[in-house]
């Protein structure tokens, strides 16, 4: 940015023009100005006009097949069916529905972003890259929403980490790093909102990271081999996904329904109340944040 000096000057038309381009500017996929205008001021040949056009027409047909049939077909047959229940196998059922359409709604959005932008000459970044195959938590952060966590890393977790280390707050350097993840993903969990299982959700993440980081430098040094192994992958990509889900649970805020059918049930994307909530009139005030999925809303 500016203070890194890595941008020069911000010409206002063009700043404005990154600040508004439409098809990212509701819920990303989160943009550098500096990438940004780069695209915006480049002029294109016949050829690379053309694969923008087909390389957008198949993104935009991507997102519609995840958002509007995948993601709806997930919804309707199986999260709405399992959301009443309160019994252990429903919630489970839940969890794992509502982790499958969060990533279809989501990612078929971030596609159409990215499919309208390259209409006009911008290469959005893509938001995923099959996270749900991450074989530990910092891989599935690496490949979940791609663009925000690279934002959060960038502008929150490096900052913290490279000040404790230049100013020596901390004995250990592992230290530093606990405290960037803490600080990193209480501040994604506020800007949820300030609703008990965002705040919960980001203590968990924060939690699996710094128990990661610890666990992973353990292994390495004292069974190499082992971790090495495709068995080990393997593994570790059933506990992350394990891991993943019942952190969207955490986030859903299922668990914190008063009664059936009441508490977190807006739309992630639409933000209309889905059929599986309760007929009963909920309060404006209670009414949880537009925000429904975990850094969804953050464009700049």
């Amino acid at each position: 940015g500016i203070h890194d000096r890595l941008v020069k000057e911000v010409p206002l038309p063009r700043y404005l023009g990154y600040l508004l381009f439409f098809p990212t500017i509701s819920a990303g996929p989160i943009d550098r100005f500096r990438r940004w205008s780069t695209d915006w001021a480049a002029v294109r040949t016949r050829q690379e006009l053309v694969a923008d056009l087909d390389a957008g027409v198949h993104q935009i047909f991507t997102g519609l097949l995840l958002k509007f049939i995948l993601g709806a077909l997930v919804q309707a047959y199986w999260m709405d069916r399992v959301s009443e229940g309160r019994d252990l196998l429903s919630v489970v059922s839940y969890m794992y529905a509502y982790s499958a359409f969060l990533f279809f709604d989501f990612a078929g959005y971030s596609a159409l972003a990215v499919g309208v932008s390259r209409f006009f000459g911008i290469r959005t970044p893509a938001n995923f890259n099959q996270p749900y195959l991450a074989i530990n938590i910092a891989d599935f952060w690496n490949r979940w929403h791609i663009s925000l966590s690279t934002w959060f890393r960038d502008q929150v977790y490096s900052r913290i980490v490279l000040a404790a280390t230049k100013g020596k707050w901390f004995a250990s350097r592992y230290t530093a790093s606990y405290i960037g993840f803490t600080a990193t993903f209480l501040l994604m969990g506020v800007w949820h909102g300030f609703r008990s299982y965002y705040l919960l959700y980001g203590v968990y993440h924060a939690i699996l990271l710094c128990s990661h980081s610890a666990l992973s430098r353990r292994l390495r040094k004292r069974w190499p081999a082992f971790v090495a192994t495709r068995g080990w992958r393997l593994l570790g990509q059933f506990v992350t996904i394990q891991c993943v889900c019942f952190g969207f649970l955490l986030f859903s805020g299922h668990l914190h329904r008063e009664s059936p059918g009441r508490g977190n049930c807006k739309s992630p994307v639409a933000m209309e109340r889905p059929s599986h909530c309760s007929v009963a009139p909920v309060p404006r005030s209670a009414e949880p944040p537009a925000a429904e999925i975990p850094g969804k809303g953050l464009t700049r």
